[in-house]
């Protein structure tokens, strides 16, 4: 700009930007302020926001996060009570990211649109209470975004509204857009869209006419020094051109295909950020992780990616300072995607500095690392879990092998005592302590096994040449003795019955197995077992006329939960141990139940560690 257009820029001292709004209904207000640093601006603003809260005026702020805030902190200095102009309704704050994308078609706002957002804001403040107070730096956001064409239009549509609402509007233009030399046209335009200007930063303290004057004339020497700056600048440029046409290709596209890596990694979340925290570059991987699109985050804070305790925490902030000073930070934790789902991430902060080593910003680099916390998260949970079982599977072991010698000791001294005593009351009482304890020793026994089992390394077997029949017959001979009440039958069927077993463990099974046979199949009803001799196992099927519950039937074998009836005797270990005795022969073990069939279990046997193993419970009546 030269000087004559300068001089014609209308320049407004604080004192009179402050009384301004006195107009008529539609008059308008608008002026413009240049600033270079933020804390100037800050300032100027707080006291153009509190001197229409002291005058009791409708008040509307349109700016960033941070912008807000720091103006409601400077008018708290001032000893304004903007808390309470808040909450009464007479301070108005608006975000101007969110607020510029209600309005705003491709690059330029739409006329319908600006009245329908920001003009029923007017509308509805000034109604009641009169002329309005507004500040807004949509205009700057638009400017700083590249779309200088936007920002002129509008301070045009500030203007057409200005025909139908009593405000006064300040806004703000941060110096640093001007320095290119194409602007210089566009500087003018800015001008000539407000009533006022406030060039820069030292009119905040001028009132004078006169001194007035003299900052216009200092303006025209900032003017003559960017002119000068522009020439040097094309200089540089020049130069700078000369450098990089001296590069070589391979170089060039280095760069290319680097950028394009960085653009298109899916599996990380890749974005720069301003000195300050706001996102200034976005990747298909942030999008993917985060779930934003750059055109919605770009311009926005980081902290938007945090919980919102964390972000009142001062994590955020505390994150950049880390990395500011110490050049990188790391940390793990939880982030938040668009949707508000929450995300365990691994997370880098590098601090980017400037060829004059000052900060220029940060590059943060974002993994989503949830499946692999779920994955630690369970096996720590199972870990626990299987020390738990293995504590209580040992506890049981101790304690059945502790009651093992006091049991014998019960038992030795019930026999004799059944050698001694005399009358029928003593023998009845006697006969009852030993068939006690002859039980508590079983179920000693069980404990014992079910030890050796689950945490003793397996059950040992002592195999040689068994007849499995011989050994069916044994276990009737002695339960018929025991139950004289109960009908057992035996039959064979097929080859012989022979096998390398171990026959002990086998007559307990088989005990096991005709013994809750009897005690839960139908009262006065018999109970049958059949011996098949096949070619290279043999099968022994166990059936009573009982109904096991189907509830009941599917951990029919899980131990401490197969007797699940009220009027059980044992531990629920028998079967269980049944189980566990046949599969360390290499041998199956099934039931099935009916109404109609009852109940039929089958233990088939391979003859030899090497023979192969196929039971079906099925046993005709």
């Amino acid at each position: 700009m030269n000087s004559e257009e300068i001089s014609a820029i209308k320049v407004l001292a604080p004192a009179q930007r402050m009384q301004q709004g006195d107009g008529q209904p539609g008059d308008m207000n608008h002026v413009v302020q240049f600033y270079e640093d933020d804390a100037f601006l800050c300032d100027t603003v707080a006291r153009f926001l509190g001197a229409g809260i002291v005058a009791g005026d409708p008040v509307v702020v349109i700016a960033t996060d941070l912008r807000r805030h720091a103006f409601i902190q400077r008018m708290r200095a001032n000893h304004l009570d903007a808390d309470a102009a808040l909450a009464s309704g007479q301070l108005t704050m608006l975000d101007a990211r969110e607020t510029l994308a209600q309005f705003m078609v491709g690059d330029m706002p739409d006329w319908e649109r600006f009245t329908a957002t920001v003009g029923s804001v007017l509308e509805r403040i000034a109604g009641t209470r009169g002329r309005a107070r507004a500040y807004g730096e949509m205009v700057d956001l638009l400017w700083r975004d590249g779309n200088a064409p936007g920002a002129i239009r509008l301070e045009e549509m500030w203007n057409d509204l200005g025909k139908h609402y009593q405000f006064s509007l300040l806004c703000a233009y941060v110096m640093d857009n001007f320095y290119k030399e194409d602007d210089a046209q566009l500087f003018k335009e800015v001008c000539r869209a407000h009533a006022h200007v406030v060039p820069s930063d030292s009119y905040s303290k001028i009132d004078e006419p006169k001194e007035r004057l003299r900052e216009i004339s200092v303006l025209q020497q900032r003017a003559l020094a960017l002119q000068t700056e522009v020439e040097r600048r094309k200089q540089a440029e020049a130069r700078l051109a000369q450098l990089l046409s001296e590069r070589t290709e391979e170089g060039a596209r280095s760069q290319q295909r680097f950028r394009l890596l960085v653009e298109s990694v899916g599996d990380y979340a890749i974005f720069m950020l301003d000195p300050n925290g706001f996102v200034a570059s976005w990747n298909i991987g942030a999008e993917r992780i985060k779930g934003y699109r750059a055109d919605e985050i770009i311009g926005q804070h980081f902290s938007r990616f945090y919980p919102a305790d964390d972000v009142r925490a001062g994590k955020c902030e505390h994150e950049l300072e880390i990395a500011a000073r110490d050049g990188r930070f790391e940390d793990e934790g939880w982030r938040v995607r668009k949707d508000g789902s929450r995300f365990w991430a691994n997370v880098v902060i590098t601090r980017m500095l400037g060829s004059d080593g000052k900060l220029v910003g940060f590059a943060k680099v974002t993994r989503d690392l949830t499946e692999r916390r779920r994955l630690q998260d369970e096996q720590i949970a199972r870990a626990s879990a299987e020390n738990v079982v293995r504590f209580n599977e040992l506890f049981v072991g101790i304690l059945g092998h502790d009651l093992r010698n006091p049991m014998s000791a019960i038992a030795m001294g019930a026999s004799l005592l059944l050698r001694s005593v005399g009358t029928e009351k003593e023998m009845k009482v006697t006969r009852r302590i030993a068939a006690s304890a002859e039980r508590m020793a079983r179920m000693i026994d069980q404990l014992l096994d079910f030890t050796r089992m689950r945490i003793g390394g397996g059950l040992v077997l002592n195999r040689e040449r068994t007849n499995l029949f011989s050994l069916c017959q044994r276990v009737v001979e002695e339960l018929e003795t025991a139950h004289p009440e109960c009908t057992l039958s035996l039959e064979f069927q097929g080859q012989d019955s022979t096998g390398e077993w171990d026959g002990d463990r086998i007559l307990q099974a088989l005990s096991n197995l005709v013994g809750n046979a009897i005690n839960h199949g139908a009262v006065g009803r018999p109970v049958r077992l059949r011996v098949e001799g096949h070619e290279e196992r043999v099968s022994v099927l166990i059936r009573n006329e009982g109904v096991v519950p189907p509830d009941i039937l599917p951990v029919l074998f899980d131990p401490f939960r197969g007797s699940q009836r009220k009027e059980r005797k044992g531990l629920g270990l028998g079967l269980y141990i049944t189980q566990q005795i046949v599969v360390a022969h290499g041998g199956t073990v099934n039931v099935a139940s009916s109404e109609t069939e009852g109940t039929t279990f089958c233990i088939d046997l391979p003859r030899s560690v090497s023979g192969g193993t196929s039971c079906i419970p099925s046993m005709t009546s």
